[in-house]
């Protein structure tokens, strides 16, 4: 009897360690596992994604700032040239030219006329230049075309004089000849040269007329 109750208490202990260990396997539950492995494995994408985004973020925000940082230098750049622009312009002096005559000298009295034809004329002017052929310009290399005058032996032929007559208008005329009766202390300050002597007396004399000496000689 005793003997049958060692044997029974056996049974039951072994059923008892039998249905401890069948039921802890049975309730372990693998989806449980796999969950939490799946969320592991989420937890770490996540992550990764995160420092990513973060990388980029501060990728995006650095750039920003480099492009901000270079507009600023660019606009420094600018307010330097301008300041600089505007310094220069206070160095520079404002020079302030003066007006330069061209008048040597200044004379008032009559102007008379004359030809080629005159009493006692050679078709030959003092200078040498032949006008006979009723030409009474001279082309000059500074002044041009001018007409042709009979002046005081104090001027050297080829004087430039400005002649300003109320008469006859202004006009450019170069001293080529001599008179009896032309220059200082004599009738008529200047005598003008016309293609003839009567066409010289039809234009009479200009009196109070200005003579401004541009030019001494050639």
């Amino acid at each position: 009897m005793k003997k049958f109750t060692y044997i029974l208490s056996a049974i039951i202990t072994l059923s008892v360690i039998c249905y401890v260990v069948f039921g802890g396997i049975h309730g372990f539950d693998t989806n449980t596992v796999k969950v939490k492995r799946d969320d592991k494995k989420l937890n770490s994408s996540d992550f990764l994604e995160y420092v990513n985004n973060k990388v980029i973020e501060d990728k995006e925000t650095i750039d920003e700032k480099e492009e901000s940082i270079e507009k600023t230098e660019v606009v420094l750049d600018k307010e330097i040239e301008k300041e600089e622009v505007v310094q220069e312009e206070e160095k520079e002096e404002v020079v302030v030219s003066k007006p330069v005559s061209d008048v040597l000298e200044k004379q008032v009295g009559s102007l008379s006329g004359y030809g080629p034809d005159c009493k006692g004329c050679s078709g030959y002017l003092a200078s040498g230049r032949y006008v006979g052929d009723g030409n009474i310009y001279y082309s000059d290399s500074t002044y041009g075309t001018v007409r042709i005058l009979s002046g005081d032996k104090t001027y050297p032929f080829g004087t430039i004089v400005r002649v300003k007559s109320s008469s006859w208008g202004t006009f450019l005329a170069i001293v080529l000849d001599r008179g009896g009766g032309v220059g200082f202390g004599k009738t008529h300050l200047f005598d003008l040269l016309y293609q003839s002597n009567s066409l010289a007396y039809d234009y009479g004399v200009s009196y109070n007329t200005v003579f401004e000496i541009l030019r001494y000689g050639y």
